[in-house]
Order: structure tokens, then C-alpha cells, then sequence
């Protein structure tokens, strides 16, 4: 199979021309505040215009589809091709239980196992279970296990367009060649994150309490297939000026504890027509057990989705998140944190498509997803209910507060530049087969607007970008 996503929402174009995005200092917080509230009005005030619009999608889809009763699973070979990763071969098995069908399309357990290897020296080993009725008083559980190696993870520095990237560097018939790996490095993370949630008193509004443990492994390229590599690779440059301290260049351990509360009124979760989801999420790393490193930050997460006609919607992801105290350990900043699952960031596919997988690196960010969904084709066939959707998006993102570089440093040395950060944008569009609700066949291409960010993304994934 290619792979799967909850259909995300499709996107509305923000930023048409990279060129006339300007380049926002970050002494002026103030601006950067500015352009995020004036982003989150667009969005609601287009909410208003719709507000009203019936959720004919949701209502005729509930009176066509087939109510799925008892276990309902596929175990097939998994075939995942991304841009920055390569191809993922290996088999998957994904079950949902719905009982005697009376909640469908939601279900009462679903549990996704992966094992795969990929053309990249690496592999995956996931697991994911999610059930509201395993735990007394409706509390709902969620487990998120994995074992991955990346034998080729890019790296391309920190604090967005400060890194200077130029693929000449690792273009074999450019006179600027270094190395085909220079933007690389080994890495193999071992994580589990729980979540318990819980119901509040107000409609809608829910308590969350996570734990997470992240064992990561870096490994600068030295050698490749038995040959010594002659110029150091980035991520050496950057321990070797000693922007990243040296006590974390292998990686290292964390383990920390959030608490969140959420407000959901999706009218479902696979594919929302209409609802808002809110996140509000603080994490503590504290300097205790595993962690050699203490550090607290917050994450906001807003998702809207909009119907505009019976078969088409408008959905946008706002995120913002940042550190609070400490200092978060390099080996950290790649994840946006969740109530539900924890994603890679920033760039790439779950965040913004086409963009350098992990291209924007730093202590904090904003995100914006901006998706118009159309799901023309529902039908039953061979017991199943069947759709097809097609989606148009576009993505941005931010970083806003960095990662400390000193500025006594040479930036010549490791390719970097300060005050160069700005907006990074990427817009394209996908296909969605949608196999009983749940289980999604998902195919995204995303296009970049500045060629700093690479040239583009194809993307055949699991799961929703929200």
C-alpha cells in the first residue's frame, strides 16, 4: 500500500510570492506577534462567513455509509515513499474494533503496528493504540511506541534561513561539491509517550496528562562503506564550533511529563467537517532520572474546519510553540509536541510539505496549515465504503525564538548568517482514498517558494497532517 493520512484539510493560499514576504527582525517581537494575530483574524473571520453553512458532507455521508460492525483490519505490505527518507518497504496491520457498529465511524480500539526497512540504511518499528473504552469513566488511552533508524537523517542547521543551504554542496557534477552526506547524519531514536485524557465538567473541554521518554542516538558521518570522508559533514562543523555542546553531540535521554487541556468539537476525528480542536499543552523535562538537561515549553495548537458545500471544506492548523525555561537539548527540537501524537518538525510531511525535512530548527516556532478539501466520490463497493478526495494546500512556518549561536563566532565556518530568517512557504496539492472512514490511502506533492527550502516534496504517508 503507498500509505495513509487523516485527511488533512486542503489549503488556502496566504503567501503567493516568497518575494514579498519581508524579512521580519527579531528584535521586534512585536511585529512577529502582529503577523500571527493577523493571520489567526483571516482565519476567523472567513469561520464567520461559513459559521452558518449546514455540514451537508458529514449529514449525507452518515445517510449513505455502511455502518462497519465487529473487527475491521488490513494487514498488507507497506510501500511509503517520501522525498527526504526515501522508500519504506516492510508490512503493517492496522484494526479498529467498532463493536455492534453504533459509534461508527468512530471506533472503540484501533491499534497500528509497522515494521519496515527503508533504501536509506534504516527502519521503523511502530506501534500505535488508541481506545476511549479500554480505562473506567470513559478515559481515553493512547500509546505511542517506536524504534527507527535513520541512517541518513539531513540536518541543515539551526534557526531556519540563518543556515545557509546550497545543494551544490552535495551535487557530485557542481564545482561547489563536499560530500554527499554533508547534510547528514546517523540517527536511531527510541521513544514511548502515553497520554491519559479525561472529560471536564463544560461540554467539550478535556483534561490531558502524557509522559514521554526519548532515547535518540546521533552519529556524525565519518566513514561510508568503509571509506573515510575527507571534509567534516555539518553537523560536525556545528559540534566543532561548539554550537552544539559536545556533552550532546551522540544524543542522550529525556523524559518528561505534560499537562494539557483540549477543547473538541469536531463532528469526527478521522475526517472533521466541521468543529474546532484545541490544544494547550505544557511540557516539563525536570533535571531529574534520565535527563541531563531540564526544560520546560508550551505549545498551542488551533484546528477549524469549515464546510463551504456538501462535498467541500476548508480546514487551517495554527501551532505555536516555545520554550519556557531551561534549555531544550538539540536532539529535541525536531518534535511538535501533541495531546494525541507527537510529529517531526519543522518541514517535510507532517508540517510543511515539500519544505527540507527538520529545515527549520530553533527553541520555538509558528506554523500555519491551510487546506480546501473535495470529496466528490463516495460508493459502497465489495462491503466497504469507499471515497475519493482531492485536496489543495498551502504551508508556512516560522522560527521565533532561536537556538543561541554566538555571534563572535565565523558563520563562514558552518554556513550560517544571522538576521536571514523569515517566512518559509511551500503550496501544493494531493489525492485521498478513504477506505471506511478511517483507514486512508494518502498521496501529498508540495512545492516550495524560496529555493533555500530545497525544490519540493512527494510524499505517500499514514495518517492526517490534522
Amino acid at each position: 500500500m503507498l500509505s495513509f493520512l487523516r485527511l488533512k484539510s486542503p489549503s488556502i493560499s496566504v503567501l503567493k510570492n516568497p518575494n514579498k514576504i519581508p524579512i521580519i527582525p527579531f528584535n521586534s517581537n512585536l511585529k512577529l506577534l502582529n503577523l500571527f494575530i493577523k493571520c489567526s483574524l483571516y482565519c476567523l473571520i472567513f469561520s464567520g462567513i461559513y459559521l452558518s453553512t449546514p455540514n451537508l458532507y458529514g449529514q449525507n455521508n452518515a445517510a449513505t455509509e455502511k455502518s462497519i460492525t465487529g473487527l475491521d483490519f488490513g494487514v498488507l505490505p507497506s510501500f511509503v515513499y517520501n522525498t527526504d527518507k526515501g522508500l519504506q518497504y516492510g508490512a503493517l496491520a492496522n484494526f479498529y474494533y467498532y463493536g455492534k457498529g453504533t459509534i461508527y465511524p468512530d471506533y472503540l480500539y484501533s491499534l497500528y503496528l509497522q515494521c519496515s526497512r527503508t533504501t536509506q540504511n534504516g527502519y521503523v518499528n511502530y506501534l500505535f493504540f488508541d481506545s476511549s473504552h479500554l480505562l473506567p469513566k470513559d478515559l481515553r488511552l493512547t500509546i505511542d511506541m517506536s524504534l527507527v533508524k535513520q541512517g541518513f537523517q539531513q540536518f541543515y542547521g539551526l534557526n531556519g534561513y540563518n543556515s545557509l543551504y546550497n545543494k551544490n554542496y552535495i551535487d557530485p557534477h557542481s564545482s561547489q561539491f563536499i560530500s554527499k552526506h554533508y547534510y547528514f547524519l546517523g540517527e536511531i531514536s527510541r521513544t514511548i509517550t502515553v497520554d491519559v485524557k479525561g472529560k471536564l465538567p463544560i461540554p467539550h473541554l478535556n483534561w490531558d496528562l502524557g509522559f514521554g521518554y526519548y532515547n535518540i542516538s546521533t552519529m556524525p558521518f565519518r566513514s561510508f562503506r568503509g571509506h573515510n570522508l575527507i571534509t567534516p559533514t555539518l553537523f560536525q562543523k556545528y559540534i566543532d564550533q561548539g554550537i552544539i555542546p559536545r556533552d550532546q553531540k551522540t544524543g542522550g535521554k529525556t523524559a518528561y511529563l505534560k499537562v494539557g487541556f483540549t477543547y473538541d468539537t469536531r463532528n469526527n476525528e478521522a475526517i472533521p467537517a466541521k468543529g474546532v480542536w484545541i490544544e494547550l499543552i505544557y511540557l516539563n523535562a525536570p533535571k531529574l532520572l534520565f535527563n541531563k538537561f531540564a526544560y520546560s515549553q508550551v505549545t498551542f495548537i488551533y484546528n477549524q474546519y469549515i464546510p463551504l458545500n456538501p462535498k467541500l471544506i476548508f480546514a487551517y492548523r495554527l501551532v505555536f510553540q516555545d520554550k519556557i525555561s531551561g534549555g531544550i537539548p538539540v536532539y529535541m527540537l525536531p518534535y511538535l509536541i501533541s495531546t494525541f501524537r507527537n510529529e517531526e518538525a519543522l518541514g517535510g510531511s507532517k508540517t510543511i510539505r515539500g519544505v527540507l525535512n527538520r529545515r527549520l530548527l530553533g527553541n520555538g516556532f509558528v506554523l500555519g496549515n491551510f487546506e480546501f478539501r473535495y470529496i466528490p466520490i463516495s460508493t459502497n463497493a465489495f462491503q466497504h465504503n469507499l471515497n475519493i478526495g482531492f485536496n489543495i494546500f498551502e504551508d508556512i512556518g516560522l522560527i521565533t525564538d532561536q537556538y543561541t549561536v554566538d555571534k563572535s563566532l565565523n558563520g563562514l565556518a558552518f554556513d550560517y548568517k544571522f538576521g536571514q530568517e523569515k517566512i518559509h512557504s511551500s503550496v501544493g496539492g494531493g489525492i485521498r482514498f478513504i477506505i471506511d472512514h478511517n483507514f486512508i490511502v494518502a498521496i501529498d506533492y508540495g512545492r516550495v517558494l524560496d529555493k533555500r527550502d530545497g525544490t519540493g516534496g512527494l510524499y505517500l504517508d499514514l495518517d492526517y497532517l490534522f
